[in-house]
């Protein structure tokens, strides 16, 4: 297997490719600043990533992909600062960064998650993580780069519509390669692969769950969610600059329709939830801080929203319903297998908080929760069940497990301080009360599906990133921005 990795084109491009892009680049004048905007830009195509050559061939690309276009714009941003940046400015902005409320919750709360690895079951597990998830404190380490990279260099807002449009190049090729696997192109993995797929092409597309280039359909929807938000971002911010043009209008309104019928299409119950309470926080923001006109028009949809709920909620387990092709979404129920299961496990990752309250059993050691509170109604004998979890399937329940009390708060301290922040800078200016309800909704919508799945790099990638950009919007709806500290 060694010598196939190694001999992977992939791996090539990572360890020769974006090296040699970022050398390309100076030798035709790009300063340092610059070169490390673009391996940020780059780093957000890791979701594409897929490697056949590998055991779990959608993680381990993605992780090491990510990982070195991080670190390659942390180098450059280490040259700009040693021979290009003016006296000063790095430092004040460094010191400027960190005084942010944002920026120092996501660190408190990275620093919990490094400090439940350091006292974790298994600490070598809790750090390097495993080829099947790639999640441990070396990944988070990454991530918190990322953020830390993004809210330091990107400081005009032409830069975030830069990685927020090739988010969206991404969003689009990762539904690319589902639709190349769902067909059975060769060399591309999907639902299908290895049984025995049905008829007709608009079976391929809808019998089975969508899983894009992600290779579960429960990170499609998540990762969907917020390129739907950038896609918004995009359109009200152009409207308001008044310039929005015909054909860009159209293609952002595909854009949302392609990406709403692929959510749908990966049939992921959490992530309905999700975006329906999204919807109902969106409405409920409008309601109360839009214009008299915009009241009007969300207490209207408000009321359609509900009734519509309420009709949805009431056959949602008549046959009409369970036979529609996407049926699963209306199929809530407590007393469903799959909800079951979620339950358990709760019960199980709640047993193993009580054992080590304060800093859990260390990131990737859930397992080892597991095992030892094994609740026996997973297995049932003479059936196909699940019977192994190495995740308490919510992130709340894997941030109690594994990193305790003070991992699990310090998480939660994020979007404290997000909506504190939120409402703060709200009350001292005058923004589109559309994108500011859209802004507060979508973590409302990360949360909400989190009930259900736990975080992986599509769900981290895109929260670092919204986050990143939060502290831009909440700094620039202050007014602190000074054109004086904006470099070449």
């Amino acid at each position: 297997m060694t010598d196939t990795l190694f001999n992977h084109p992939l791996v090539f491009t990572i360890v020769a490719g974006l090296p040699l892009f970022g050398i390309a680049a100076k030798a035709f004048g790009q300063s340092f600043e610059r070169i490390a905007k673009w391996y940020l830009y780059i780093a957000v195509f890791a979701v594409v990533v897929v490697m056949n050559s590998i055991f779990f061939p959608f993680i381990g690309g993605k992780d090491w992909f990510f990982r070195f276009a991080v670190e390659l714009s942390l180098v450059a941003t280490f040259l700009w600062w040693a021979f290009e940046a003016r006296d000063g400015v790095a430092e004040t902005r460094l010191k400027q960064l960190f005084k942010k409320p944002l920026v120092r919750a996501v660190t408190v709360f990275v620093a919990a998650f490094l400090l439940a690895c350091l006292c974790a079951y298994d600490v070598h597990a809790a750090f390097w993580s495993n080829y099947e998830r790639g999640e441990g404190g070396f990944q988070m380490i990454h991530y918190y780069l990322f953020f830390l990279l993004l809210a330091f260099l990107f400081r005009e807002e032409k830069n975030w519509r830069n990685i927020f449009k090739f988010s969206l190049c991404s969003a689009v090729l990762m539904i690319g390669y589902g639709l190349f696997a769902n067909f059975g192109t060769a060399g591309f993995i999907g639902p299908y692969t290895g049984s025995t797929a049905p008829s007709g092409w608009f079976h391929l597309l809808i019998d089975g769950r969508f899983e894009g280039s992600l290779g579960n359909p429960a990170y499609v929807a998540p990762y969907l969610m917020f390129s739907m938000f950038f896609v918004a971002y995009l359109w009200i911010v152009a409207w308001r600059e008044k310039s929005l043009k015909k054909w860009m209008a159209w293609s952002y309104a595909v854009l949302i329709a392609v990406f709403l019928l692929f959510f749908f299409l990966s049939q992921t119950r959490g992530a309905f939830i999700g975006i329906i309470l999204s919807a109902l926080v969106f409405l409920l923001y409008l309601l109360f801080a839009g214009s008299p006109r915009a009241r009007k028009w969300s207490g209207t949809m408000l009321a359609i929203f509900l009734v519509l709920g309420g009709v949805g909620f009431g056959v949602r387990n008549t046959t009409f319903v369970k036979n529609l092709p996407e049926g699963r979404l209306l199929q809530l129920s407590l007393s469903d297998q799959t909800a079951q299961t979620r339950l358990w496990v709760w019960g199980e990752a709640w047993q193993g908080f009580l054992e080590r309250p304060i800093l859990g059993w260390g990131p990737e050691n859930f397992t080892a929760v597991y095992d030892k509170h094994f609740n026996v109604n997973f297995f049932v004998p003479g059936q196909n069940t699940e019977t192994w979890f190495d995740r308490a399937h919510s992130v709340f329940f894997d941030y109690l497990s594994e990193t305790g009390a003070v991992g699990l708060l310090s998480y939660l301290g994020i979007f404290v301080v997000f909506v504190w922040e939120f409402f703060k800078t709200h009350r001292k200016k005058t923004a589109s009360v559309v994108l500011a309800g859209i802004i507060l909704a979508i973590p409302v919508a990360y949360l909400g599906q989190g009930i259900a799945i736990f975080d992986v790099f599509p769900m981290y990638l895109s929260l670092f990133l919204f986050m990143a950009f939060a502290t831009f919007y909440f700094e620039k709806g202050q007014g602190e921005i000074s054109t004086s500290e904006k470099q070449r």
